[in-house]
């Protein structure tokens, strides 16, 4: 009971209400994944964040007069949720992993470790590239155990490549960008500019009517455009034909988006864009820090586009700090902070070891999904564009500031497990069997009216005029 309660507590902390327990109810045990951090902590929390955001959506729509609405997650579905992309079956069967050979961890001269994220060709072939190296593990192996992690590291992050030197807590707290995370809020929301309230009609979908311009790819932005189309929102996921992505997360957290194609270096693309913004409500983006303020659409630029409009930026290492303008994935972000090396030695492992679930992924999409639902009821209620901002090492940090709980042997949920916890829908990519949105806003739990699209099937326009 005790943990549930801490649950309920950090749901508080998050939502910015000190009640939350007279209207959350959290079912389920406290511990269902095998972890030294409390993941399900920063799971369950997440996902009840998101749906208290959609609650309070829902409100003020209604006009707020009927007061906020109860919210009820599972542990063992958030949980679920949490590893969605290990639970997709398309046609019975899991799809190919997103791992690339050359991804993983390798011993250096100096006795440490480092890591390589690769799963983008382009990413890869860099690599190789600096290396000198064949497209072998076994020959990356060889050269890397000839250098020194800190300066391969800082080469690598030169050259715009991705991987991370394996550090423990202690280390990464010294380090600048670890400083740098301490300044800033695990959700930042910051008003952008002055517009009229947008008020929307009442309805029992918080999101209905609204419409998401998902600029996103992997995970974490993915889940956030993913769980707004849950609420009901209209999802476009704006990617081009000339970006990489890794098909089964394609696959996986884009139920309920349509998915269309545009090149914001082609002058009439960019067009088509700005079109779409005027009359957005959302834009999600994961791209660098300043990466689209170099197009023309960065924050500032698409308020004075759309006035109103709820801009959610989400990054790997946050706004501030030397690192701050660096590529970065989950694990790359575990490995960094010491999550990775700190998991090994709880274990009893010999080399780094990731947590079991890509933690800051999802719980930072779900974070970015509450930022935006309680940036759009404040619009309702008083107007104004708003910028919603979280990074994955940010969520990491609150991950570790709630401490080690070592629950390693716990046993990994099985199919079985989670079985209550699917659904299915008939797709172009096949039958997919996927986990259902978790918790619930009023009794009313979020779901998804359509599968996943292909890649560049969907006009870049929205799906219904209001």
């Amino acid at each position: 009971m005790a943990q549930v309660a801490k649950i309920v507590d950090e749901v508080a902390s998050l939502v910015g209400e000190p009640d939350i327990a007279d209207r959350l109810t959290v079912a389920g045990p406290a511990d269902v994944l095998p972890s030294l951090y409390r993941v399900m902590t920063v799971a369950t929390a997440s996902v009840a964040a998101a749906a208290v955001g959609a609650g309070r959506l829902l409100a003020a729509r209604a006009g707020g007069g009927g007061g906020q609405p109860d919210i009820t997650v599972d542990t063992r579905h958030a949980g679920a949720a949490f590893r969605s992309e290990r639970h997709l079956l398309i046609d019975g069967k899991a799809p190919p992993g997103p791992w690339d050979p050359i991804s993983g961890y390798y011993p250096t001269a100096d006795g440490r470790w480092i890591q390589l994220h690769c799963n983008f060709p382009h990413h890869r072939n860099g690599v190789l590239d600096l290396l000198g190296a064949p497209n072998d593990r076994a020959a990356v192996e060889r050269v890397i155990l000839r250098v020194d992690a800190a300066p391969l590291e800082l080469e690598l992050q030169a050259m715009g490549l991705c991987a991370s030197m394996a550090r423990s807590e202690p280390q990464w707290a010294e380090h600048r960008q670890a400083g740098a995370l301490a300044d800033l809020s695990l959700i930042e929301v910051s008003r952008l500019g002055d517009a009229p309230p947008a008020r929307f009609a009442p309805t029992e979908t918080p999101a209905a009517g609204l419409r998401v311009l998902d600029l996103t790819r992997v995970i974490a932005g993915p889940i956030a455009g993913r769980t707004l189309a849950a609420y009901g929102a209209d999802v476009l996921r704006v990617g081009a034909a000339h970006l990489p992505e890794v098909h089964s997360l394609l696959v996986d957290t884009g139920f309920g988006k349509r998915n269309a194609f545009l090149n914001l270096r082609v002058a009439a693309d960019a067009r088509r864009l700005r079109e779409l913004i005027a009359s957005a409500d959302v834009v999600l983006q994961a791209y660098r820090p300043s990466a689209l303020d170099r197009l023309g659409f960065g924050p500032d630029a698409v308020a004075r586009m759309r006035p109103g409009i709820v801009y959610a930026s989400i990054s790997a290492y946050g706004r501030h700090g030397p690192w701050s303008g660096l590529r970065g994935f989950d694990s790359l972000v575990q490995t960094a902070s010491g999550i990775a090396v700190a998991t090994a030695e709880a274990a009893g492992a010999s080399s780094p070891q990731p947590l079991l679930a890509q933690a800051l992924d999802h719980g930072t999409g779900y974070l970015a999904a509450f930022g935006v639902l309680d940036a759009l009821a404040r619009r309702a209620r008083e107007g104004g564009s708003w910028h919603v901002r979280v990074s994955l090492a940010r969520t990491g940090r609150w991950l570790q500031e709630l401490g080690h709980h070592d629950t390693l042997a716990q046993p990994d949920p099985t199919a079985d497990d989670v079985a209550a916890y699917r659904a299915c829908l008939n797709s172009e990519f096949g039958e997919l069997s996927y986990i259902r949105p978790a918790a619930t806003v009023a009794g009313v739990a979020p779901r998804w009216v359509s599968p996943p699209a292909p890649l560049g099937t969907s006009p870049a326009a929205w799906a219904a005029p209001r």
